[in-house]
């Protein structure tokens, strides 16, 4: 090696120490914009600047609180204030933040990542628990944050990319959805909150939809979506074990989609089994699900060290309840889809042509 080499090389004990300072900082970063989002601050400032004495009003929070929200979003350069004493410098949002943290069903809203961050945090005790002794952190016990968060993650996208987007190019499906003088009965398996299932009703208002989640807390927030979005005489929410075999699931649906939601399961292939069953003689089964690479990549990429991330924390201890669990995680690659539909008995399974950064979208051929 070179002497001009050698002195440029970063040394991998700084360059580590470094990267993991960084993620602390940004893991307390996202922690305060956890506060910022739950306490409505963001809101709040969404419309005039404000000083902290003046939000502080606008809110009803303790003043000195809010003073130092206020100091350390500035810090992190998500506020701007507008003088250098942060007593009285009224703070407005920095560019970007609306779009970020502010509007739940813009495209680029994230303001359900902090809550999730929340939700591990109450959960790592029995994440250690549950490495030593090989049990299940039911999805449950990660609290109502859990539920947020995975429902503000991925409703942008159900909002602005479902019908707009990936139906349309599912031309066959989008037709059978769209035709008003067969109306079709669709499941949505997986549902969560609902707000897929929401924004297929408000798109076609001549189908029936039934959703389907393990999770009460899910159904009860989708119950009351439903409710508030004006679709609930049309969608029916009600608590399933997709992979019940002794739940009725005799043929009924014309489509079934399960969105983000496969790689969670404890069964994989009994939850495909029993959505064969459900079907319809020429129905459609759409699963969305992540966009991994091929194979096993070290170091990944961002997105690839996301899901991860994620597999430890939350997809597989919530998915390893029940007997003889099988859960995947999101590591998930293409081909494994592949085998568990094969397994499941379908005939075929095809990889869809719609691009997302984080999602693969694919048609399960009964």
């Amino acid at each position: 090696m070179s002497t001009d080499v050698m002195e440029t090389a970063t040394d991998p004990i700084d360059a580590l120490a470094g990267r993991l300072f960084a993620a602390g900082v940004e893991a307390m970063e996202l922690c305060n914009i956890y506060l910022g989002v739950q306490l409505g601050l963001y809101d709040a400032l969404a419309g005039p600047p404000a000083t902290p004495a003046e939000l502080a009003a606008r809110t009803g929070l303790a003043p000195r609180y809010v003073r130092e929200w206020l100091q350390q979003q500035a810090v992190a350069g998500l506020l701007e204030p507008d003088g250098s004493d942060p007593d009285t410098a009224r703070y407005a949002l920095a560019a970007g933040v609306s779009s970020v943290l502010v509007d739940p069903t813009g495209p680029a809203y994230l303001g359900g990542l902090p809550s999730a961050l929340a939700a591990v945090g109450h959960v790592l005790p029995d994440l250690v628990r549950a490495f030593r002794t090989g049990e299940a952190v039911p999805y449950a016990a990660y609290g109502p944050d859990a539920v947020s968060a995975q429902s503000a993650l991925n409703r942008p996208a159900y909002v602005n990319q479902l019908v707009a987007d990936w139906l349309p190019r599912i031309p066959d499906l989008h037709a059978r959805l769209a035709d008003p003088t067969r109306p079709a009965r669709v499941g949505d398996f997986g549902c969560g909150a609902g707000w897929s299932t929401i924004e297929l009703a408000k798109a076609f208002p001549h189908l029936r939809l039934d959703g389907y989640d393990s999770d009460e807390a899910s159904i009860g927030a989708a119950r009351r979506n439903a409710v508030e979005h004006g679709v609930a005489d049309r969608v029916d929410f009600e608590v399933a074990d997709l992979s019940d075999d002794q739940a009725d699931w005799s043929a009924r649906y014309d489509a079934v989609f399960l969105f983000e939601c496969l790689h969670d399961l404890p069964r994989p292939v009994e939850a495909l089994v029993n959505t064969r069953r459900a079907l319809t003689p020429h129905a459609t089964v759409i699963v969305m699900d992540e966009r991994t690479a091929a194979g096993f990549t070290a170091p990944g990429d961002p997105v690839e060290r996301f899901f991860a991330a994620a597999s430890t924390l939350w997809c597989v201890p919530q998915g390893m309840v029940g007997p003889d669990p099988e859960p995947v995680g999101p590591l998930m690659r293409a081909s494994t889809l592949h085998d568990l539909a094969s397994r499941a008995g379908f005939r075929r399974s095809e990889v869809l042509d719609i691009e997302h950064p984080f999602w693969r979208f694919y048609r399960l051929v009964p």
